[in-house]
C-alpha cells in the first residue's frame, strides 16, 4: 500500500485523470470493471460523460501554459526536468519557492534522502533547475524515440542519484555529470 501511495504522490496529475477518466469509460462501455466494480446500465451513460470530462481536463492541464510570471510575463516553469532555464524561467537562486520545491522532479516533503538534501541546499536546488532547463529544452528538440530514449537514461540517472542518499558532494557530482551529458546531446 505504501509503494501505491509514493507512486500515485509522484504521478503527475494530469495523468492521473486520463487514467481515471479512461477508467470511467471502460466502466461506461462494459458496465464493470473486473466483476468488482459495476455500474447500473442507465448510468453508464453520466460514467461516459464522467471518463470524458476527467480525460479532457488531463489533457487540458498537460499541455496549458504553466502559470505566468508576473514581473516579467514568462511562463514559470512547473512541469518536468529539462536544461535550459534562463534566470526569469526559474527562482532566483536560493529562494524560498526555490527551497520549497527545487523542480518537478523533487519531493520536498517527505521525499528520499537525496530530495530531501536538494531542497534543503541552495547549490543543489539551482543545479536541479540547471538540469530542469536543459532536459525540456532537449525534450522539445527530440524525435518520439530519441525523447524515449532520454527519458528512460533520466529515470536511470534519477536512481543513481538517489545513491547518494545524503552526500553533498556525490550529489552536486551527480548533477554536474548529467548537466554535462546532457550538454554534449545538444
Amino acid at each position: 500500500m505504501n509503494d501505491l501511495l509514493n507512486t500515485l504522490s509522484h504521478t503527475p496529475l494530469p495523468t492521473i485523470l486520463v487514467v481515471a477518466g479512461i477508467v470511467f469509460w471502460v466502466l461506461a462501455i462494459a458496465g464493470s470493471l473486473a466483476g468488482k466494480i459495476t455500474v447500473e446500465p442507465g448510468k453508464q451513460k453520466t460514467a461516459g460523460f464522467v471518463g470524458t470530462a476527467l480525460i479532457l481536463l488531463g489533457l487540458i492541464l498537460f499541455f496549458a501554459p504553466g502559470p505566468i510570471n508576473e514581473t516579467t510575463k514568462k511562463p514559470i516553469e512547473t512541469t518536468t526536468k529539462s536544461t535550459e532555464t534562463t534566470k526569469s524561467d526559474s527562482p532566483p537562486p536560493g529562494s524560498d519557492q526555490n527551497r520549497a520545491r527545487p523542480s518537478p522532479g523533487v519531493n520536498c516533503t517527505g521525499g528520499t534522502p537525496d530530495e530531501v538534501t536538494i531542497c534543503g541546499n541552495a547549490t543543489l536546488s539551482d543545479l536541479d533547475w540547471r538540469l530542469y532547463g536543459m532536459y525540456q529544452s532537449l525534450m522539445k528538440r527530440l524525435d518520439q524515440n530519441q525523447q524515449t530514449k532520454l527519458g528512460r537514461e533520466e529515470v536511470s540517472w534519477v536512481k543513481q542519484r538517489g545513491e547518494c542518499q545524503s552526500d553533498l558532494n556525490c550529489l552536486t557530482a551527480a548533477y554536474k555529470s548529467r548537466i554535462g551529458q546532457l550538454q554534449s546531446v545538444q
